[in-house]
């Protein structure tokens, strides 16, 4: 399809030209230019129907196997950088000014890489179905940790980067074994072979700052705007546009449910909306773009909020991690999103923009029913701002699922405690999958209020738990069971709390 052009960075949208506009990215080290590419079109559909790339699989097309799994670099102040994604969710637009590697592009010619050597040494392929998200997901680790001359990849570094990748053969000994051995062989950098058709003949960097967002045709629109006054402009144009940050469950719309969309505006090249801020003293706050992605804020949050960042840790696997925002998980209105009522505990505001101005919204305020927000069309949400924590002040998080990597909550609970001298000055509790909506335990959290910090207070307040939620039952968990787990993640706390002395 003809790609159209939005040309000036702060035009109105009625501005538009119907000059023809490419899209550029480096395909296995071979730049590609085309006019023709639907830019709504998943990564995955593009390579396998379009390019006849049979080397990156579809199994479930949901983002949970990890068949697909394809390495997405980013030219950078330190070189191309990469990061892993599942391309059966992820439109060919994230392609535009960046590099794509699949398993047939990470090799030197006549070679095989470190990954593809190792699987093969250690026999960790049978059917071999989904072995080249394996492989990619490894060689993505291999980039990021070998290459950087360090010798030995630990257990957990390996479960972490395979965690997205599911297999039904191996039983995945084998598959470990070839993680392992990976240090062991000659070095390969895939940077090299990103470049080998010569980063002088296009500046992904210098073009990835250029105002031209993507439009194409057929009365249905997609446009990748680059400052938050593009943004502005297009939302005049288009109010009830659909916004996509990370898309790692509009995506399944698009696979699962063969939704098309009339406009698309993708919001993840705008720098504001991806930055984070943090004061130096304790109580200064702390600012978290929309667009900051869960594998960002695992880095940004672990030493403020570190059990915010363990849980960041087991949400989704390290590809949707790579993809997903904070902002898309708040602003998606699910009452199983894993980030709302931790944010709920902390007391977070919003920043809302848009045509209407910029606005403050208290987290607590923000969502209205089922999906439900307060946002109105021709709105985004902007970024999230949160308090530090004092030395008097906790938060633990906890979640429920059936498996303990990539999988949604039966339940999530979060707690906020502030405690002085023993007595609990202020205590908010919120859970996620015990509601319509992300939802504060209002009468458990009185319950723990102004009451001092013993067992006896915590099992007291656990009896207000079914006061405050009347969960449903479903296929992750029965109503009965949401509530009593809930009341004993609220005795975990305790227990845990004074086992460290956080009460003192």
């Amino acid at each position: 399809m003809a790609l159209l052009a939005f040309r000036a960075a702060g035009a109105a949208a009625s501005s538009q030209k119907t000059g023809v506009t490419v899209i550029r990215f480096n395909l296995n080290g071979r730049w590609i230019e085309n006019a023709d590419i639907d830019p709504a079109c998943t990564i995955l559909k593009y390579l396998r129907t379009e390019v006849g790339q049979f080397d990156v699989k579809e199994g479930c097309a949901a983002g949970d196997c990890g068949a697909c799994t394809v390495m997405l670099g980013e030219m950078t102040e330190h070189g191309i950088e990469y990061r892993t994604l599942n391309a059966c969710i992820a439109l060919m637009a994230n392609l535009h000014n960046r590099y794509l590697l699949t398993p047939s592009g990470i090799g030197k010619p006549g070679a095989l890489h470190p990954a593809q050597q190792a699987m093969v040494e250690t026999h960790g392929s049978q059917c071999g179905f989904c072995t080249p998200g394996f492989i990619m997901s490894m060689a993505n680790l291999y980039q990021n940790a070998c290459i950087n001359e360090k010798q030995a990849l630990t257990d957990q570094e390996i479960h972490a980067a395979l965690s997205g990748n599911l297999c039904r053969c191996t039983g995945y000994r084998p598959i470990i074994d070839a993680a392992k051995k990976m240090a062991e062989l000659p070095k390969v950098d895939v940077a090299e072979i990103s470049a080998r058709a010569g980063v002088q003949t296009f500046d992904p960097d210098t073009a990835t700052n250029s105002p031209e967002p993507l439009q194409y045709k057929d009365g249905r629109r997609l446009f990748m705007p680059y400052t938050e006054e593009q943004l502005k402009a297009l939302l005049k144009a288009y109010p009830h546009a659909r916004l996509w940050a990370g898309g790692t469950d509009i995506g399944l719309e698009v696979t699962q449910r063969f939704a098309q969309f009339d406009t698309i505006i993708c919001v993840n090249r705008i720098p504001e909306l991806a930055a984070c801020t943090r004061g130096q003293d304790m109580g200064d706050p702390l600012w978290l773009g929309a667009c900051v992605t869960f594998s960002q804020a695992e880095t940004e949050l672990a030493e403020p909020f570190p059990s915010f960042a363990q849980l960041l840790h087991r949400i989704g696997s390290r590809q949707i991690r790579n993809m997903g925002t904070l902002g898309g998980n708040i602003a998606n209105a699910s009452p199983i999103g894993d980030t709302p009522p931790v944010f709920l505990a902390l007391a977070a505001t919003l920043e809302i923009d848009g045509i209407n101005g910029r606005r403050e919204v208290p987290v607590k305020d923000f969502y209205l029913g089922y999906k439900q927000t307060v946002m109105q069309p021709g709105e985004y949400l902007r970024g999230i701002k949160l308090s530090q924590l004092s030395a008097e002040e906790t938060l633990i998080t906890y979640k429920i699922s059936k498996r303990y990597d990539d999988d949604i909550s039966a339940v999530m609970f979060a707690l906020y405690l502030k405690i002085t001298d023993g007595v609990i000055e202020t205590a908010r509790l919120a859970c996620g999958g015990m509601a319509a909506t992300p939802l504060i335990g209002e009468k458990t959290s009185a319950a723990l209020s102004g009451k001092p910090f013993t067992l006896d207070t915590f099992t007291q307040a656990a009896e207000c738990i079914g006061e405050d939620y009347q969960p449903i039952s479903d296929v992750r968990a029965s109503d009965t069971y949401r509530i009593q787990v809930t009341k004993n993640l609220l005795t975990k706390a305790f227990i845990e709390m004074n086992q460290k002395g956080d009460a003192a």
